[in-house]
């Protein structure tokens, strides 16, 4: 039987994981991009080292560093006159296969403050075909009241944060009939970008435009990039 490490393509100890794309590693976690087309220009990933199934059940090392990295994101696609929405969707925890990764997608400072109207839509128009029972759709989240403290820990959940400490939480009540691409399609509609669909599945982006697009990305990243303090 092939180890969860050797069987999952994020965990960091996997010796065939993409590593050309890692940006910056710190003590328990890492930032990279996307394997696949990203959704804009400057869309990364922040995955913690070791498999997790998602931050709400991750210790306080990991929960520190990842804040970190959002905090430092944020600073720089400011200078980009652009926000970051953080985006996080927690399926298949009984099967412990998918890594925990934060999705970090940049967009317009107009774009962003609407981001949280489009995506309560979004969850309560999805709502109306998923769920049966009158559950509440979506629980904010805040720097006093964060994942940890609005839901129970073996739940399947989709978080999205609106910046640092903006966001809300909806709890995935029937899994089968959660697209894992929720998320990045709210944003496709955004941002009036083709949604992704069965005849559009995502597509490997080459290795050549990796190279450039993480040299491009560590440009930017660099005054900002806090792993450089680590011994």
């Amino acid at each position: 039987m092939l180890t969860q490490k050797e069987r999952c393509m994020y965990c960091f100890e996997n010796p065939s994981r993409p590593k050309h794309l890692v940006v910056a590693i710190g003590n328990f976690s890492y930032l990279m991009l996307p394997q696949f087309e990203p959704v804009v220009p400057g869309h990364c990933i922040i995955l913690p080292l070791q498999h997790e199934s998602g931050t709400r059940t991750v210790d306080q090392n990991v929960w520190g560093e990842i804040r970190n990295f959002k905090k430092c994101l944020l600073k720089m696609f400011a200078q980009q006159d652009k926000d970051v929405l953080f985006m996080e969707t927690v399926i298949s925890l009984a099967r412990q296969r998918r890594h925990c990764m934060i999705e970090c997608i940049p967009v317009p400072c107009e774009v962003s403050s609407n981001a949280p109207m489009y995506f309560k839509k979004a969850i309560d128009e999805a709502e109306e075909e998923w769920t049966q029972h009158e559950m509440k759709k979506v629980i904010p989240t805040s720097a006093s009241r964060n994942l940890r403290q609005v839901i129970p820990e073996n739940f399947a959940y989709f978080h999205v944060e609106f910046g640092l400490d903006r966001g809300f939480v909806h709890v995935i009540d029937d899994e089968s009939k959660f697209s894992a691409g929720f998320g990045l399609n709210v944003i496709r509609g955004m941002l009036q970008l083709p949604e992704e669909d069965m005849h559009r599945r995502r597509r490997h982006e080459s290795m050549d435009n990796q190279r450039q697009a993480v040299a491009s990305f560590m440009k930017d990243w660099e005054p900002f990039d806090w792993t450089k303090q680590l011994d």
